[in-house]
């Protein structure tokens, strides 16, 4: 057998390095790592996800300030509708708050109307008279059933709260005794609606 020279030897090519597959893809997946971390987003700071909270919250309050505020204003406006309907339904009360009263009186200028009528018509004073003694008597009988009755003065010892001195005079009866009832007054219920005007005897 022939053998190889030295320069035969040379002139092979080298054999190629052998690379392990593991290290091929361990190399592999640390580059992929390095991707992922470059590429990752970098975490908030703490003080910006406090500021991010606070501007939420503030917003939160905000909204429920309004709707606050709205409540407030519809309130509002219920209450001035219900005072403005309070007023008027007084004042239509006071306007015809003596309605009744009224009513009970026409029948008694109904009766003064007759007795005029029939004065002039008869030309009498008799009837006339006697028309407006009974018209009187229908009114005092009204005034009654409303409570309203007449002050007793004459014959009666001179009472300030009922009555009221316009003259003294002197007689024959005693002293601070009502003589004449110059102008009658009357109480309602337990009130004096007005005193009487009355004169007034005083002892010589």
């Amino acid at each position: 057998m022939r053998r190889k020279t030295h320069n035969e030897k040379t002139d092979s090519p080298a054999p190629e390095a052998h690379v392990p597959a593991e290290e091929s893809v361990v190399s592999a997946s640390g580059n992929g790592a390095a991707a992922a971390v470059t590429e990752a987003p970098a975490e908030l700071d703490p003080r910006d996800r406090e500021l991010e909270a606070l501007r939420a919250r503030i917003a939160e309050l905000e909204q429920a300030l309004e709707q606050e505020r709205d409540q407030h204003l519809r309130v509002l406006a219920d209450f001035q509708n219900y005072r403005r309907r309070s007023e008027e339904q007084k004042a239509e009360i006071r306007r015809f708050a003596n309605r009744e009263l009224i009513l009970g009186l026409l029948p008694v200028l109904d009766n003064f109307e007759r007795a005029l009528q029939a004065a002039e018509k008869n030309k009498s004073y008799e009837a006339l008279a006697g028309g407006v003694a009974l018209t009187h008597r229908q009114l005092l009988d009204y005034l009654k059933q409303q409570g309203v009755e007449p002050i007793e003065a004459v014959g009666e010892e001179f009472d300030p709260n009922l009555h009221e001195a316009v003259q003294r005079v002197e007689g024959d009866q005693p002293d601070n005794t009502v003589v004449q009832d110059v102008r009658k007054g009357y109480r309602m219920h337990d009130r004096v609606l007005r005193p009487s005007q009355v004169t007034v005897a005083r002892s010589e």
